[in-house]
């Protein structure tokens, strides 16, 4: 995921999950944290070049899908479970951030990145 949002030039505003899985490129191995740090975005080419606007956007667009059916996959099978355990809560993920307002933005920021067409 921080390939892709990284080729396709995908921000996110700072959040508890963004500010997390910054952090967890620490923990990456050094070949894969330089990758993603030499992704060259391919945004500002397509942006330049018209013609590749709807392949750019396809690409976003299963980005997002992909990001809509994690989305509903954490309500599903953690968020709308009941909570049986203190030790095991439904409503943080991940490094215990507060997975379902920060997956909803994050798929919604996403979708933002969408080239509109040019009006004539």
């Amino acid at each position: 995921m921080p390939a892709l949002d990284a080729a396709l030039d995908i921000k996110h505003k700072p959040d508890v999950l963004s500010e997390y899985l910054q952090e967890m490129r620490e923990y990456m191995p050094p070949a894969h944290r330089e990758f993603i740090a030499n992704i060259q975005s391919i945004r500002g080419h397509v942006l330049q070049h018209p013609e590749l606007r709807d392949v750019y956007n396809e690409c976003v667009s299963e980005l997002e899908k992909f990001r809509a059916k994690h989305f509903e996959y954490a309500a599903r099978y953690i968020h709308q479970q009941a909570q049986h355990d203190a030790a095991n809560p439904t409503d943080v993920g991940t490094g215990g951030t507060p997975f379902m307002p920060c997956l909803g933005k994050h798929l919604s920021e996403t979708a933002e990145h969408l080239i509109p067409t040019p009006k004539r």
